[in-house]
């Protein structure tokens, strides 16, 4: 008999994760939840989705695309990403709460956006004038993806090879 609590999430360390040298703090606390790590795959370089590809991850259903889509779909392309693949009891809730709130300014303290958010003028200096698309007043830096469902990691495990 299975356990149907048992569950499969997908994290995105995206590149700021990288480019501010934290890949390895946050890897470290999603590896330290208690789940089983099943894959995981650092993307650099060459191997890297292409921008239209984190565009179709990011907004599948979207019929028409936000100004933000550009830039992020840029932004996700344009560095190193690491995707980690974990399963294990309640999996898809316990990575989303030590991720914290998508809104790195709203997460709590003790989650990771939360703790390692410097503040959006100083994380996004660098990278913003880089990425930002005009009119785009949503962009933005968050470090880290995490599946929000059953339905979206069964989706979004296809872009990778893990």
């Amino acid at each position: 008999m299975t356990n149907s609590s048992v569950e499969d999430t997908l994290v995105i360390l995206k590149p700021d994760s990288f480019w501010r040298n934290l890949d390895g703090q946050v890897a470290d606390r999603i590896k330290s939840l208690g789940l089983n790590v099943v894959a995981e795959r650092v993307l650099k370089d060459g191997e890297n989705l292409p921008e239209e590809k984190w565009r179709e991850f990011y907004f599948p259903a979207i019929g028409s695309r936000p100004p933000c889509l550009e830039g992020t779909s840029k932004y996700m392309a344009h560095g190193p990403v690491q995707v980690i693949q974990l399963r294990g009891e309640g999996a898809i809730q316990k990575v989303r709460k030590a991720v914290g709130a998508t809104r790195p300014w709203q997460a709590e303290a003790g989650t990771i956006r939360g703790d390692y958010w410097p503040g959006a003028t100083e994380a996004n200096a660098p990278y913003r004038i880089k990425f930002q698309q005009p009119g785009d007043d949503q962009f933005l830096f968050n470090m880290i993806h995490a599946s929000d469902s059953p339905q979206s990691f069964a989706r979004e495990i296809l872009f990778f090879n893990l």
